[in-house]
Formats: C-alpha cells, structure tokens, sequence
C-alpha cells in the first residue's frame, strides 16, 4: 500500500513537470513568496505587511510616513548672508580662530540708523539742514578748503599753503600725517585766529593760540599769533599725545610713560607705564603694551591725569582696538578691527564697561561686505562728530564725509579728504 501511494505521488510530481503550462505557475507562485519574504523581512516595505499580519516585533522599528515627512530641517545661521547659492561661507568656528562673527560682534540693526550716499538709493533721506563750513585737505600744503554747507559744494583756499617755521639744525618735513596717532603734520583750520596752520587739528591748543609739532630732536611749540616757537623736552624723540591748556602730553615711542610739558615751568612724569595716543584735559588714552603678537586681542586703558591711576577701559575679543579721538563730552572713540576679517566697528565708550557701537563695516563672506569705514582723525563739534572715510556695499564704494549726531548716522559729502576742523 506504503509503495503504491509513493509511485502515485511520484508520478503526479513527474506529471506535472510534463505538463509545461502547469509547471510555468508554479515556478511564479514559489518567485513571489521569496520576493514577498525578503521585502517583508529586510526592507522599509516590511511595515505595511508586517502590521497587516501582527507581526509586531517587525513593525516596532518602522517610522510613519508622516514623522518623515514633517521632520525639522537644521536651523539656519543667524550670520548666513546672500542667496543659498552663494559658493562662500563661514569659516568653522574653532578655539584658535574664534567664533564667526566674533563675540562682541553687533548684530543687525545694533547700530543708530545710517543713511548711505544718494547714489546707494537713499537721495529722499531728510539729512540735517546745516549751515555751515566744513575745512578739509587733501594732503601737503596748499591743498585746503572748505565743504559749504547747504549744497555741499567744495570751495579751494590758497591760504592753506602753510609750513611750520624754519628750525636748526634739523629742517621740518613737509607733507601730509606720518605713522601714529598725533604723529607727523598735516593741516588744520584755526577758526579762533581764521587760518590754516601746518599741523593736524588734534595737535592744536583748545583756545587755538598754539600749535604742537616733533622733531627727533623735541617738541617744537609754535604761537599761532605771532609765529614765535620755543623747544621743549630738547634732546629726544617724542610722540605728541595731545596739545592742552597746559602744556603738551607727550609719550616716549621706544621707552613707554607719559609726560607733561607745560608751556612754562619744568616738565613733569604722570606715569613710567603705557603707549599713551590721545588725551582730554583730564585723561589719556593708550595700550598697555607698545603692540601685541598678530592675532592676540588687545585693551585700551584710561590714565587719569590728576591722580596717575590706571583703568582698563575697553576691549572687545578677538580684535585690536585704538582709540580714533573723541566726542564733544571727551569720550573717547574707539576703532575695533576683528581678527578673522569679519569687518569692523567704531565705538563710542563712556565708561570703564560701557560703550556702544555707532557705525562699523561688516564683511559676512570673503569678498564682499557693506558699512562704513574710517580713515581720518573724527571731530567733533556742536553738530555732532564728522568722520571722513568710505562707504561700501558688496562692491558699490563710495569715499567722502559722515556725520554722527548722537542718534544717526549720516552721510553728508562724497567729497573725500582729510578733516581739519569742526563745521562753523
């Protein structure tokens, strides 16, 4: 019986693989349960079968289509700039390079409103109505003149051919400002004596009735009214801080420290310490240190000049600040260059741990940015404080005058050139 039932299922089998047609069907239906197994078992597709048929060990790892489809996309970077196109970015932020922009770095919209040249766009802007004369050089002598104000048209004066007066046995140089704040001539107008005098505005007397000048031999002290000069601190190379009532603040260039001398009498050391760059009545202002290694950040300090005591005043991380000159209230102004190339600001400090930014120029991508820069002492008046300098927008630049009045920034004359006064 156990034999015969063989045969017969043996036979049925090879009847089968006779019967081509037959076999053809079978062959597809045991493709499509392998098919089936390994897209159930080892794919993504496995979720549908497998919630279909219970099979929750499977179906525990699958991730419903709308949890895909509405997964958040990476927030984008605050500092991203121009269209997702652009082939620049950031550099990656890291301990040696710092954050990107660097911390301190104002953000949009930080600074007082400022009102670009009208070639940007700008030409419906109400700038102030001034009435004035703003005097402004180009560089040696004989090239002053004044931006009229309204109109801002540029009118020459001849007069400004000036010259310190003859000194032996070393001739004075001619020319325009030499390195470092306070150093070297330019040109300045005096309005209390209505003339050009031969050096820059910060190197003139508050009552305008002298002026200041160095030569490797000492500071040469110049009397606007009669033309007069005397020497003061004979036998040395200084740098001229700032002229005042009082005398003349000067720094040693090679050595450090401050000193005083007055106009008459014996000289006087405020402090041993400190690369000083520009002084009120009442303060000096430098570095600690005559400059610092490339990339390292830097500090400004304040010297009080009654009592000799030493402030750390400002600082911004990685950055190098100096200080520009100051406002009409002696606070100081204050230029801050990033150190990875991100742009720059000018800051306005009023104290030891404030200050705030009021212009600056931004360079988000290699190549290209937008803002203002500074390039010439500031000065200050009752309109505000004048800064010469250029105005760039990805490319567009203009070069000329800009006006900051407490509470905007304005761009007043593409009219370039060095200031040599205040608008009067």
């Amino acid at each position: 019986m156990r034999q015969r039932a063989g045969r017969g299922l043996l036979g049925r089998i090879q009847s089968i693989f006779r019967d081509r047609p037959v076999l053809a069907i079978a062959v597809s239906l045991l493709s499509l349960l392998v098919i089936a197994s390994a897209v159930t078992f080892t794919t993504p597709l496995r979720c549908g079968p497998a919630r279909a048929f219970g099979l929750t060990g499977i179906a525990s790892g699958c991730t419903t289509v709308g949890a895909v489809a509405h997964k958040p996309s990476p927030t984008p970077s605050p500092y991203a700039s121009g269209p997702v196109s652009s082939p620049y970015s950031p550099p990656d932020s890291n301990p040696t390079s710092g954050a990107y922009p660097p911390v301190g770095y104002p953000a949009s919209g930080s600074y007082p409103p400022f009102y670009p040249p009208a070639s940007a766009g700008f030409d419906t802007v109400a700038r102030p109505r001034l009435d004035c004369r703003l005097p402004v050089y180009a560089g040696p002598p004989g090239s002053g003149g004044f931006i009229v104000f309204p109109g801002g048209a540029f009118i020459a004066d001849p007069s400004s051919s000036v010259t310190v007066p003859a000194t032996s046995p070393t001739p004075p140089p001619v020319g325009g400002p030499g390195p470092g704040y306070g150093q070297g001539y330019g040109l300045s107008y005096d309005r209390q004596f209505s003339r050009w005098v031969p050096v820059q505005a910060n190197q003139v007397s508050p009552d305008g009735s002298r002026y200041a000048y160095t030569l490797p031999d000492g500071i040469y002290v110049v009397n606007v009214a009669s033309g007069t000069q005397s020497e003061v601190g004979e036998g040395h190379s200084w740098s001229i801080v700032g002229v005042q009532s009082d005398g003349v603040y000067a720094g040693d260039p090679n050595a450090g420290g401050l000193w005083l001398f007055p106009y008459s009498g014996a000289s006087r050391q405020i402090t041993k310490t400190g690369y000083w760059r520009a002084a009120t009545a009442t303060a000096a202002f430098g570095t600690a240190t005559s400059a610092v290694p490339q990339g390292a950040t830097n500090s400004i300090i304040r010297l009080d000049l009654k009592t000799g005591a030493t402030t750390e005043w400002f600082s911004r991380p990685f950055s190098q600040s100096s200080v520009q000159g100051f406002d009409a209230k002696g606070n100081a102004i204050i230029s801050v260059s990033y150190l990875n190339g991100s742009g720059n600001d000018i800051f306005i400090a009023t104290g030891a741990t404030s200050a705030s930014a009021i212009a600056g120029f931004s360079n988000p991508q290699y190549g290209g940015g937008t803002g203002f820069n500074s390039y010439s002492l500031p000065i200050a008046d009752s309109h505000g404080v004048w800064f010469a300098g250029n105005y760039t927008n990805y490319g567009r630049g203009e070069t000329g005058v800009a006006l900051y009045t407490g509470s905007a920034f304005y761009w007043m004359s593409s009219i370039g050139g060095q200031l040599a006064g205040g608008c009067y």
